[in-house]
């Protein structure tokens, strides 16, 4: 039903004095989707093998007229002609069809002067011949509307058509001095907004992984609900530059890449800690994304889950790990909680003011610590001992009356009262020692 021999008056060959035509073969025939088999739930399901197969109909067929009504039988079933990659129709798609040892394939769906993503029409329909020989008119099924009577899905979105995506010239990344002249990219585009490219500027390679980009843009953005960057060269601004951030009665412009945790998205709630300024006060190149343009990945959405769901997670850095939120944060854990550390602050250890080394010396944190009046934490076990030690010292004390030692008296005047006081004191001095909560002796 796809490949087939076809003949015209222009082809003819002379047979015991008469004239024959002589029949060429149509590997592929250009047809349109009639129906696909998307799962077990679909109508012309069979068994799992005819998974993404289609219902089709040539558009070249000499022999008879065939409808939508009367391609039903398996004689009209095409099978994806690439094993693994192939772009599932939807009804009312154009395709190229074709027969190979005796199995039929499709291509498609086939791409058309629209060059659009989201869908093409198919510029070979016709109104069904046999439909029209026997009522004498086209279909004109209120219910099923121009798209009904052409064949297509109702069940296809098509309130919202994306445009091509494009790649416009960085002269900042891209080699040679031509005016708009870049390299191509190899590009994966979804119906409705999301794609995969797979290129490079210069000689330097990217892939990006875009989701739900908005139906007026072009390229991937930041703005994108769901973006994946892995670049090899040129900083987040360089590939990307400014957004929007539409926070539903306002659009706001950001410049750049910025923190969620440091982004004043409304006004009034702005954050009074940003997580730049205690990393510009360690080291400010680690905060500037526009001074960073070697290899890199970012993943950006409005919501990302990292879920180990057997074996550990590791999550280790050659140098810093800066982890900042605009609200909370929480760490759980059902056994230990481990910090290991040279040092541990509790609030920012540096200056307000900005430090002349990046980062700073020894020095330069020891005198902001005593500027800021930060002070050590307390080591408990010692503490109790040095309390301990102390009250043994003034529980044994006594007075001294006519040469003979007298116990202590309270308030009350009652002799040896401080000494019962103090027996009070050492009976519950072990509950200033948390038996959840521990710190490294020095």
């Amino acid at each position: 039903m796809g490949s087939t021999y076809v003949t015209n008056n222009e082809n003819t060959i002379s047979v015991l004095g008469k004239e024959k035509k002589v029949p060429f073969l149509l590997q592929f025939v250009s047809g349109y989707c009639v129906d696909v088999v998307h799962s077990n739930e679909c109508i012309n399901y069979t068994d799992d093998s005819s998974i993404n197969t289609i219902i089709a109909l040539p558009h070249y067929n000499d022999e008879l007229v065939s409808t939508r009504g009367t391609a039903v039988g398996e004689e009209y079933r095409y099978y994806p002609l690439l094993r693994t990659v192939h772009d599932v129709p939807s009804k009312g798609d154009p395709v190229l069809l074709c027969t190979i040892g005796r199995v039929n394939y499709y291509l498609g769906p086939l791409n058309t002067p629209e060059n659009n993503p989201t869908w093409n029409t198919d510029n070979n329909y016709k109104v069904e011949q046999l439909f029209k020989e026997s009522v004498g008119k086209a279909p004109t099924d209120e219910n099923l509307g121009s798209r009904g009577q052409r064949g297509e899905s109702l069940n296809f979105n098509k309130e919202t058509i994306f445009p091509r995506m494009v790649k416009f010239r960085k002269p900042v990344l891209d080699y040679g001095n031509k005016i708009n002249e870049t390299t191509g990219d190899t590009m994966i585009e979804g119906r409705h907004g999301n794609s995969v490219r797979v290129g490079s500027r210069n000689n330097n390679p990217y892939i990006f992984i875009s989701n739900e980009r908005d139906s007026q843009n072009m390229v991937e953005s930041l703005s994108d609900g769901s973006l994946i960057s892995i670049t090899s060269y040129g900083s987040l601004f360089q590939h990307f530059g400014n957004y929007q951030i539409n926070t539903g009665e306002t659009s706001e412009l950001v410049k750049g890449f910025t923190l969620a945790s440091d982004l004043v998205i409304p006004p009034e709630e702005s954050p009074s800690i940003l997580m730049k300024k205690i990393i510009s006060d360690v080291n400010i190149q680690d905060y500037d994304f526009d001074l960073y343009i070697g290899n890199q990945m970012l993943l950006h959405s409005d919501r990302i889950i990292i879920n180990s769901k057997l074996e550990d997670m590791f999550l280790s850095s050659n140098k810093d790990i800066h982890i900042g939120t605009k609200r909370h944060l929480t760490i759980s854990t059902n056994k230990d909680f481990i910090i290991n550390s040279n040092k541990t602050f509790f609030g920012n250890p540096t200056n307000r003011q900005p430090l002349e080394n990046f980062p700073p010396t020894e020095s330069e944190i020891n005198e902001t610590i005593q500027k800021r009046l930060m002070q050590p934490m307390v080591l408990g076990t010692t503490l109790l001992q040095l309390l301990k030690e102390t009250l043994a010292v003034i529980k044994g004390a006594q007075g001294i009356c006519q040469g003979a030692p007298l116990p202590l008296a309270d308030d009350t005047g009652a002799s040896g009262g401080v000494n019962a006081k103090i027996t009070q004191i050492e009976n519950k001095i072990e509950q200033i020692l948390s038996n959840k909560h521990y710190i490294e002796p020095n």
